[in-house]
């Protein structure tokens, strides 16, 4: 008896054993599994987008621009039969800080700045110190070197109340997305935040900050005209500080010097009647710097390749190339004009003696005591190919 009976103990007490092991395995597994006891629906959050800011009687101006989430989701593959909702948040204090954290105080739900990918800046926050308004918005976990940045002499609010057409979502307009019109046509390259901090710090560079304003022509809703988001021209900042804005007609030539435009259509020869129209498929543009003395001097190279669209018929395919490489000089030549009229260095030439001749830099104080002039740009070398003409027969 006594031996089947510590047997029997035996028995039980390794069955326990097994128990209590197998029970600790399991809670090992379990308890570092991140829990869902604090997961939040979608629709309960405040997703904001867009933020823009404003400088009005000494306050800086907050506008925050949401969409809901679930309504965006809904239109995947679809379009909503609805004008998608939009919402605008404004806040107000003496720094930007505390304009921002003004937000918080009647949201009646978390505020996620995560997937804010438009920072908009009135003319007016321009004339502040830009790099500490930057910095500021930094600081806020959320917010990333990503977002698409923008100049506006409008009113804020009436860009972010826009409703894009087909009752599409706002991220598909032209404000979130401004490299989807990039592959159709556009004459001034947008710009990101990280690349606009960068050139905020660089030696001779210029920053120019796209000018988004609203178009209330071009589109109409059952014979109603509607407002589109447009770029209608650039501010200039230079050594950090804002010093002009100019039209898109005063820097055609941007479109030659930038490597994000690859799709540029122009009528070349007659302006009031073109001898052809072109499509530019494809540029690419190289700047060279030399020293007469101590005078830097600038010659461009800028190679087209382009197709032909329209023709007039008794054009010939060397006096369309004559004339598109005509148009090209004179679109350079006339914006490096327009930026000297207002002392500005509209191509960042100044940088290339930075990166190339550095004594010469520091010797002229960092670059203060080198001024360009209207001999600076010495040459603009200007090579057009013609690839394609479809069905259009050229006269050589």
């Amino acid at each position: 008896m006594s031996l089947f009976y510590h047997e029997g103990e035996r028995s039980l007490y390794r069955s326990r054993k097994q128990r209590l092991w197998l029970l600790v395995s399991i809670l090992s597994l379990v308890l570092p599994l991140a829990g869902c006891w604090d997961i939040k629906n979608v629709q309960d959050m405040n997703y904001v987008t867009a933020l823009g800011i404003d400088y009005v009687n000494g306050k800086y101006i907050v506008y925050t621009n949401s969409l809901e989430f679930t309504n965006v989701a809904k239109q995947e593959g679809t379009r909503s039969p609805s004008k998608p909702p939009t919402w605008i948040g404004k806040g107000e204090g003496f720094t930007l800080d505390s304009a921002v954290n003004d937000i918080y105080a009647a949201s009646t739900l978390q505020v996620i700045w995560d997937h804010t990918t438009v920072l908009i800046f009135s003319e007016r926050a321009l004339h502040k110190d830009v790099n500490k308004m930057i910095d500021s918005l930094l600081r806020f976990s959320g917010i990333r070197y990503t977002p698409w940045v923008y100049g506006t002499k409008i009113p804020i609010a009436d860009l972010f109340a826009v409703t894009p057409p087909f009752n599409l979502s706002p991220i598909a307009s032209m404000l979130y997305a401004p490299d989807e019109i990039l592959k159709q046509q556009t004459n001034i390259p947008p710009l990101q935040l990280l690349k606009m901090v960068a050139l905020l710090n660089e030696p001779g560079c210029t920053v120019l900050l796209p000018s988004l304003s609203l178009n209330n022509e071009e589109w109409m809703k059952d014979k109603k005209t509607i407002s589109q988001h447009e770029l209608n021209g650039v501010f200039v900042l230079q050594d950090g500080k804002y010093k002009n804005w100019l039209t898109q007609e005063e820097v055609l030539g941007l479109r030659w010097l930038s490597n994000q435009i690859h799709n540029i259509h122009i009528g070349v020869g007659r302006p009031t009647s073109p001898d052809a129209i072109l499509t530019i498929n494809k540029h690419k543009v190289s700047v060279n710097v030399s020293l007469h003395g101590e005078v830097p001097k600038f010659n461009l190279v800028i190679d087209v390749r382009s197709s032909v669209e329209e023709i007039a018929d008794n054009a010939t395919e060397e006096a369309i190339i004559a004339a598109a490489k005509e148009k090209v000089r004179n679109d350079v030549q006339q914006t490096f004009q327009q930026g000297l009229n207002r002392n500005l260095d509209i191509y960042s030439l100044q940088n290339h003696v930075y990166r190339k001749y550095l004594s010469i830099w520091k010797k002229n104080k960092n670059g203060s005591l080198l001024q360009l002039t209207p001999n600076s740009l010495e040459r603009i070398d200007v090579r057009v190919q013609i690839e394609d003409s479809g069905m259009i027969r050229l006269n050589r």
